[in-house]
């Protein structure tokens, strides 16, 4: 039983729900079944560990932690990143005019990569961003994709972006884990993504080869954003990750 990306519902009842089914699963199994977790954001990994292999004196070593083999090789690679501001100082909501020229770089940034991925915090800004894009880079290269729109219209989205067929794709959360997309050579964030998984989960879509480097460009567009991916940029340089918080005893 593989478990991918698990950092995603370690923190909430979703891995509840999913350690439930890993019971019911080897319960109703001849032999309990092998279980795999994997992600590259996960802290504490014996957390994480234990969420996986379960509760009972039968699934712990005699000093309490989870009998499993934690393979930790680390998380932290080679970045390329960098934050970019608009021309007037930041206040406390962005100037129609300071959104102009935040879209006005990640454009440029564009016409320099043959894909790019841009990201944004909520489905309605993806299309907004979609559509301020589109008409400095042209309708047909730049599409959006997020959680509202059909599993078809998505997956046509994923396999114009994989033909090389869009410059640039606006995407939420909907893009941000291990799904297959082509070769994307940048990833913009508009606002702070407020947490350094989310970062280094989107900003690792670039590159996504063993030898590549992920690439990222920071776009905050208030004060307070600016803080925030000031010291997000300190912290995923220091090697530091987000503690996972699990549900205690979820209903």
């Amino acid at each position: 039983m593989i478990v991918d990306e698990i950092h995603a519902v370690a923190g909430n009842k979703r891995g509840s729900h999913l350690a439930i089914t890993l019971e019911r699963l080897g319960h109703i199994l001849e032999a309990p079944p092998q279980r795999i977790g994997l992600s590259a954001t996960q802290r504490p990994i014996e957390t994480v560990a234990r969420l996986l292999v379960g509760a009972g004196s039968d699934r712990s070593d005699e000093d309490g932690s989870p009998r499993c083999a934690i393979v930790d090789v680390g998380h932290q690679r080679e970045l390329d990143l960098a934050l970019q501001l608009p021309d007037e100082e930041l206040e406390a909501v962005p100037s129609a005019e300071q959104m102009s020229q935040i879209l006005d770089l990640i454009a440029e940034h564009v016409k320099e990569h043959r894909t790019t991925l841009v990201f944004v915090n909520t489905r309605r800004m993806a299309e907004r961003v979609a559509h301020q894009l589109g008409e400095r880079l042209g309708e047909d290269q730049v599409a959006a994709h997020h959680g509202s729109l059909s599993k078809e219209r998505r997956q046509r989205v994923e396999s114009r972006l994989r033909a090389g067929d869009l410059r640039a794709l606006v995407a939420t959360a909907s893009l941000e884990l291990g799904i297959d997309i082509g070769p994307v050579e940048l990833v913009c964030q508009i606002g702070s993504p407020r947490s350094f998984a989310t970062f280094l989960q989107r900003v690792g879509r670039s590159n996504h080869t063993r030898s590549g480097t992920p690439s990222g460009r920071l776009f905050p567009t208030s004060r307070d954003e600016l803080v925030e991916c000031a010291a997000l940029l300190r912290g995923v340089r220091a090697g530091r990750l987000d503690a996972i918080i699990q549900p205690v005893g979820p209903l």
